[in-house]
């Protein structure tokens, strides 16, 4: 059986094994995570007719630069490709603009179904907030990873813990509001057509996904399965975007509806 989380040597190192299943899955993982990514950008540039809004840079951006670097800094750094602050360079920054900017193509489209400023307003909050508290220390102790020493290289490991609790724990609010929005107009309006009942099923269950798949990777990190999780978030995100853009892009839809409704809805 093999073993996701020896031999590597964290963030300043990359696999020193020689399993064939474990390069293999890296690989698979990691290339399906880049041509995701890749295909998502495609059809970004053929979806919009306007290029421009919020909606469109957050997925334009978390694609683009956040979602391909992080891939491809893996990849370098397991197969050990070039000198180390390549891939920990593209793979730090990769994951900065990869983690916040999956929640804010959530937050793009949460005006939707959420009507009340309040809430809308502490997402944003929450989601600035933590980007700086929990990604500036993230890249501090990546390269002091690097260049300081097994003691960087220790802070570094458990800072990865907290900061993707932090954002397990802000991703988690997220969809949870989306879920509980979502409740509230099935609830409220059962005899909506099917073609809109469905497109909130499906934000629902979209949103249910997300959470499970956080926890997964919650799991394997507090396991010390390093390698699996590093690969199997960044292949996760790439999922969790394209099935965003899916149905978000259909919420639309619902800006049509009578504007007094609405705030009986949600307020």
């Amino acid at each position: 059986m093999a073993n996701y989380s020896a031999p590597v040597e964290g963030i300043a190192g990359g696999y020193t094994g020689d399993s064939l299943a474990i390069q293999a899955a890296l690989a698979a993982l990691l290339s399906c995570a880049i041509y995701g990514a890749l295909e998502l950008v495609v059809i970004i540039f053929f979806a919009f007719h306007v290029y421009r809004g919020l909606y469109f840079w957050s997925l334009l951006i978390t694609a683009s630069l956040g979602i391909l670097p992080q891939a491809v800094g893996l990849l370098l750094k397991y197969f050990d490709v070039g000198p180390i602050w390549i891939p920990v360079t593209l793979s730090t920054f990769g994951w900065a603009t990869m983690v916040t900017g999956q929640s804010v193509v959530l937050y793009s489209r949460l005006h939707l179904i959420v009507r009340n400023p309040s809430v809308l307003a502490f997402v944003l909050y929450m989601i600035i907030i933590d980007a700086f508290i929990l990604q500036v220390p993230q890249i501090v102790f990546s390269y002091g990873a690097i260049y300081g020493g097994p003691h960087f290289s220790y802070i570094y490991n458990i800072w990865a813990r907290v900061q993707l609790t932090g954002f397990f724990v802000q991703e988690i609010i997220i969809s949870t509001i989306f879920i509980v929005q979502t409740f509230r107009l099935l609830c409220t309006y059962p005899q909506r057509s099917k073609r809109r009942t469905r497109i909130m099923e499906q934000l629902l269950l979209i949103n249910t996904v997300i959470i499970l798949m956080d926890i997964s990777l919650l799991v394997l990190e507090y396991q010390d399965i390093f390698i699996l999780q590093t690969s199997l978030k960044t292949f996760f995100y790439a999922v969790k975007l394209k099935l965003e853009f899916a149905v978000l892009s259909r919420l639309v839809s619902f800006v049509n509806y009578d504007h007094e409704q609405d705030s009986s809805v949600f307020s």
